[in-house]
């Protein structure tokens, strides 16, 4: 049960995806605004976002799995755990570091009518997918964690599954909150999606930060644990 639970809470800091939430948000307007169907639009991106985030969840569990000692030698490396310590310091800083005074930026983001017309929305969720998790710390650790795992493949399968279903879950329920918004509310529907993305700014940075402290921590006590072993 611990095991699903450490899953889960990685698999819920990795679905977190402010740029995912934007993009949604923007269909739902441009598809206000010219008189299509948003669900569908939304569900493709999504959809596509799940099928990247799987993809890219078989591939780490598949490299980390047949690179396990190289994977476990690095916890007993002085360097590799001092560079562990430079990239959660780095991370760290990004999550203290305070955003610039701007404007509020409306949802409709320039992305949304630029990369998904040049794309097409599945392609673009699955690169958003794909890109997101692939530069998160807690979907590294939770690849780590299945690859470790003692369970057959089936099962590992079944584990990648559970997470990206968890990982997609807030963009499914952003998508179902705005299709149920009727036509008249739109301009109130912005106004809490602006907010909402403002509060997922600061939820991001706490979460950012929280990651940072984890990691410079985990590399502070092997290195003081290392250099013992050493002297």
């Amino acid at each position: 049960m611990q095991y699903y639970l450490s899953l889960l809470g990685f698999a819920a800091i990795d679905s977190l995806n402010l740029l995912a939430f934007a993009v949604i948000a923007g269909l739902w307007l441009t598809s206000a605004g010219r008189g299509v169907a948003f669900a569908p639009r939304a569900a493709r991106f999504t959809g596509g976002a799940f099928c990247g985030i799987v993809l890219l969840s078989l591939i780490s569990v598949w490299v980390i799995g047949n690179n396990q000692e190289f994977v476990r030698s690095l916890f007993y490396n002085l360097w590799a755990m001092v560079a562990l310590g430079v990239v959660g310091l780095v991370i760290t800083v990004m999550g203290l570091r305070q955003p610039a005074e701007a404007k509020e930026e409306s949802v409709e983001a320039p992305l949304t009518q630029n990369i998904l017309q040049k794309f097409g929305i599945m392609a673009t969720g699955v690169a958003l997918g794909v890109i997101q998790s692939g530069t998160s710390a807690p979907f590294a650790a939770g690849m780590v964690l299945i690859s470790f795992a003692e369970t057959p493949w089936w099962s590992k399968l079944l584990q990648i599954l559970y997470f990206a279903i968890i990982a997609i879950l807030p963009s499914a329920g952003l998508i179902v909150a705005l299709a149920r918004v009727r036509s008249g509310g739109i301009t109130a529907a912005t106004r809490r999606i602006d907010r909402f993305l403002s509060y997922g700014r600061v939820a991001g940075r706490v979460l950012t930060l929280v990651v940072g402290v984890a990691l410079l921590v985990l590399a502070l006590v092997r290195i003081v644990q290392l250099t013992g072993v050493l002297s």
